[in-house]
């Protein structure tokens, strides 16, 4: 994710490739990049709450919040805000991402994460014409961005080398790698391989086995 591209995308992809440790990354060693998780904060209050605390403004009511965020954004230098987990928001949340895009315009970066339940909210949202979510999806450049590949042998080849990439330097012994991978890359009853997490799973079990 580039400061000198788009002004605000979305990431509709997997869960279990690292998009949230990524996220908490970038907001840890990138000046005035945020992340807020909208998974505990769904609501339209507890929302801007969460972003005006993630920014350091919040204090004072519900509305001069909102405003305390908008005036920060506008004055610091390069700010991005990472929404993880945005398809949790409800529609009332979900539209004051639009009213902080457009308080915002061409002074932040707005990025929104999340797995198939954000594109369905955005696209139900839009089929049924629903107040916002046209504009919505307008501002944040009228498309999802996936780094993981569509067809299913690319598939297998992008999860086996994020997972070797990992693991390898996550593993004091490596020698029970290819075993981790194979399990991971072993599809389960409805066709789904596993990500990271079924990796952590595994590694932590075989650990654990080990003590």
């Amino acid at each position: 994710m580039s400061r000198q591209c788009e002004k605000a995308k979305i990431c509709v992809d997997d869960c279990g490739i690292g998009k949230t440790f990524s996220a908490k990354y970038l907001s840890r060693t990138l000046k005035n990049c945020f992340y807020v998780d909208a998974s505990q904060a769904k609501t339209k209050q507890l929302f801007i709450r969460l972003i005006a605390k993630t920014i350091g403004v919040d204090f004072g009511k519900y509305a001069e919040m909102k405003a305390n965020i908008k005036y920060y954004l506008k004055n610091l230098p390069q700010p991005v805000v990472i929404i993880d987990e945005a398809g949790d928001l409800e529609y009332n949340a979900f539209l004051e991402l639009k009213e902080l895009w457009n308080a915002t315009e061409n002074c932040c970066g707005w990025y929104l994460m999340g797995a198939d339940g954000l594109r369905e909210k955005i696209t139900r949202g839009i089929n049924s014409k629903k107040v916002g979510f046209r504009e919505l999806f307008s501002r944040y450049s009228e498309k999802y961005t996936s780094p993981v590949p569509v067809g299913q042998a690319e598939r297998i080849t992008f999860y086996e080398q994020m997972i070797r990439d990992v693991l390898s330097v996550n593993m004091e012994d490596k020698t029970q790698l290819n075993y981790i991978v194979k399990k991971c890359l072993t599809a389960d009853e409805l066709g789904n391989i596993g990500g990271l997490r079924r990796a952590e799973s595994i590694l932590l079990i075989m650990l654990n086995a080990n003590d």
